[in-house]
């Protein structure tokens, strides 16, 4: 990897690269940056290695090229990196003393996702159902949980920094006060949320440099009267992550579902006939050209990648800093990243028809429904006996503890498992396996 660095580099503070629980003092001297640390606690994580046999939006038994939530992380890290190089190269505003940080952006790429469940959001929608009334649970507040309590050693996670921290709260509010309970009449999903209220001290330690406005500016809400709290703000590094994942979505997964055979070559090529009328960038065009190539009964998955990798250049290349309204000294609170409308209408159409032609499928909504049952019947179990637990976390349940907390523990655990460890494991409870102690 070569690593674009730039020292001295005024766009981060000291309080950037500091840790909650460790000082760096301790450590022998070593050649890489804070964010280069943190990349490496991230990558050689247990939780990060799990996620090559989780959900992405394919199940694991529909294929065995397709994206898992792991492959989608490398490729969200690797975006991330090519927009901050981009950026840095030719943004007037980012220059050698003021730069974008590639190993921070490439790190949090690769961390965003390390809370998701098995079984995808039909797997975070049913854990979010078992923790009703225990607190909730989302993705994006378990990835925070993960990173700052439960991946490393006497509940200091991790241990990573503020900036990589503040790099992935995409949702900054306590999940409790982001609920509308009016919602659950329409449907039983959680708010968007990057934190528990349980977590609120490690919420509290990210935060705490920021000057008052720009904690406001931050957990800043957008109400409504039927739907959850929705934040409104982030900062300008978790703004690239949250575009670098959507253009992860927006592409890798129409290009598994075209070779799965969920999405037709037609489709595609309709969409961007659509969308090249009105704008006509040389990468867009080049996308469309290749796709004219393509025949329906003869795929060529090679020239199907390069189709696939113009689009993604051509979101890169049209990205824009815009600077937020407010006084703010921190320059992560006064900067965020965007695309231009009319790209953002086509990335916004891509991830529409992988939800239509994919998440919608009779197929995937089958095997999704399962994973959903399988969570559920293991937390009803476990909550009812919890020696069910492996020793480690059964040693957190006290004679005391309440009911609450014991349904963290419990969530903590299922969150953490793999979609087919899950599935093993309740074919051992319920006696469908071939053995009950088929491991």
């Amino acid at each position: 990897m070569i690593i674009q660095r730039f020292s001295p580099n005024y766009l981060y503070q000291a309080s950037d690269t500091q840790r909650r629980f460790f000082s760096s003092s301790l450590t022998p001297p070593d050649a890489r940056d804070a964010f280069e640390k943190d990349y490496g606690r991230i990558i050689h994580s247990a939780a990060f290695r799990r996620l090559q046999a989780k959900t992405q939006v394919l199940g694991q038994n529909v294929g065995d090229v397709h994206r898992t939530r792991l492959t989608h992380s490398l490729e969200v890290a690797q975006i991330a990196r090519g927009i901050a190089i981009y950026l840095n190269d030719s943004q007037p505003l980012f220059k050698e003393d003021f730069a974008l940080d590639v190993s921070l952006l490439e790190a949090a790429g690769l961390a965003h996702d390390l809370g998701h469940p098995p079984f995808g959001h039909r797997g975070e929608q049913a854990l979010h159902e078992c923790m009703e009334h225990y607190g909730g649970f989302e993705a994006n507040a378990q990835t925070f949980r993960m990173l700052t309590r439960l991946e490393g050693e006497n509940e200091s996670g991790l241990d990573l920094t503020r900036g990589l921290l503040l790099s992935i709260m995409k949702y900054p509010i306590l999940l409790d006060q982001a609920v509308n309970p009016r919602q659950y009449e329409e449907e039983m999903i959680p708010p968007k949320s990057s934190i528990y209220t349980c977590d609120v001290e490690g919420f509290d330690w990210v935060l705490q440099p920021l000057l008052e406005q720009e904690k406001n500016f931050l957990t800043a809400v957008e109400l409504h009267p039927r739907k959850h709290a929705k934040t409104i703000n982030q900062t300008l590094e978790c703004s690239i992550i949250e575009l670098a994942d959507d253009i992860a979505y927006g592409t890798h997964d129409v290009e598994d579902a075209i070779n799965l055979g969920f999405i037709r070559i037609e489709q595609l090529k309709e969409l961007l006939s659509g969308v090249t009328k009105n704008i006509q960038y040389p990468r867009l065009m080049k996308a469309k050209e290749e796709l004219d190539q393509l025949k329906e009964y003869d795929l060529d998955k090679y020239r199907l990648k390069k189709i696939i990798s113009a689009l993604i250049s051509t979101f890169i290349y049209h990205l824009r800093v815009e600077e937020n309204k407010g006084d703010f000294e921190s320059p992560r609170c006064r900067y965020q990243v965007v695309l231009i409308p009319e790209l953002r209408t086509l990335l916004t159409q891509l991830r529409e028809i992988v939800a239509e032609y994919v998440i919608n499928s009779h197929k995937v909504q089958t095997v999704n429904w399962r994973g959903s049952f399988v969570l559920k019947q293991l937390f009803e179990a476990i909550m009812n006996e919890t020696r069910l637990l492996p020793e480690k976390d059964r040693l957190k349940i006290k004679p005391m503890i309440r009911d609450e907390e014991r349904a963290r523990i419990i969530c903590d655990y299922l969150a953490g498992m793999t979609d087919s460890f899950a599935i093993r494991m309740y074919e051992r409870l319920y006696g469908h396996s071939r053995s009950f102690f088929d491991y």
